[in-house]
């Protein structure tokens, strides 16, 4: 357990919901219910380094992380019901500690690939040895700036993921627009929406986090899309056949409301229409008589001409 605890110490494990033992448990469930107040880890015996963490009520902090955790199965069990998971490939772009590649590699994906900002790479490699999976980590940044990620290029995949991450980020449509372009079969999208009629998208607070970017890039926290523009820009990128994900029926009130707050969706690939990541426009042409000058400043800075006219 000493590369675990290592592992809670330098809190690369909080957020998502696992149970290690009866005296050891991870998880934001309780938090999202106390907005923010119940802690995220129940340990026995804990190190006095991440007693901030540590929950004042074990028993709240299971029932809650339970919930969260059914959540995200159903999550994972409707993929698998609409797209299969049998021999296909997965990326997920802020996969955290890798929950949702972790269960579908379980259920036989044959490539699972997660991209982050906070460095997972030995949690990884610690969970692929304990569960026998394979799954990758490649270290990224969603460049809002250039609408791309940076530090890692994501392949062609079967299915792209993105859960909770688009209301984080001033551009949602470009990173929704380039998963998209990124997968094959289908697409699975998970974040909070407005109740917006039109098409839309609503901003908190800027530069919430220490790490917060300069504006107009400061807009770390509660970006929504309405939910028209969210399943427009799915239909635009070619992902007509759109299923939303209900809550599962057994959901408690309170985080039914919470459930409600978001939307869930695995769209299936239905066409292959451009968009500007695919080679479509993304700039208008210029009159003749500007393409023209600008041919001819490109040859003659070829030339080494560094002034003319």
């Amino acid at each position: 357990m000493t590369e675990l605890h290592d592992f809670i110490v330098h809190r690369k494990l909080a957020y998502q919901p696992f149970i290690f033992s009866d005296e050891l448990e991870t998880g934001e469930g309780l938090n999202f219910m106390s907005r923010g107040s119940g802690g995220n880890l129940h340990w026995k015996d804990a190190d006095p380094r991440v007693r901030d963490l540590v929950t004042s009520d074990p028993a709240a902090l299971r029932r809650e992380n339970a919930v969260l955790r059914a959540i995200y199965d159903d999550f994972v069990a409707k993929i698998a019901l609409t797209v299969g998971t049998a021999g296909l490939s997965f990326a997920e772009f802020g996969c955290n500690t890798g929950y949702f590649l972790h269960v579908l590699a379980l259920r036989g994906a044959s490539r699972c690939i997660g991209y982050d900002f906070t460095n997972n790479s030995r949690l990884f490699a610690w969970f692929n040895g304990v569960l026998g999976t394979r799954c990758e980590f490649h270290f990224a940044e969603w460049d809002s700036l250039r609408h791309r990620p940076r530090y890692a290029r994501m392949p062609r995949v079967d299915v792209t993921l993105s859960a909770a991450v688009t209301c984080h980020l001033p551009d949602p449509l470009h990173h929704l627009t380039y998963l998209c372009e990124r997968a094959s079969k289908a697409v699975f999208f998970w974040c909070p929406v407005t109740d917006h009629e039109g098409l839309s998208i609503s901003y908190g607070p800027p530069a919430r986090y220490p790490n917060a970017l300069d504006w107009p890039l400061g807009f770390d926290n509660d970006v929504r899309i309405s939910i028209p523009l969210l399943r427009l820009t799915l239909a635009q990128c070619g992902f007509e056949d759109i299923r939303e994900i209900q809550p599962p029926e057994d959901l408690p009130d309170r985080w039914r409301n919470w459930h409600r707050s978001h939307r869930g969706y695995v769209a299936l690939r239905t066409s292959q229409p451009k968009t500007s990541y695919s080679g479509g426009q993304a700039q208008r042409m210029p009159p003749g008589d500007v393409r023209l000058r600008r041919y001819i400043a490109e040859f003659l800075r070829v030339l080494g001409v560094k002034r003319w006219g």
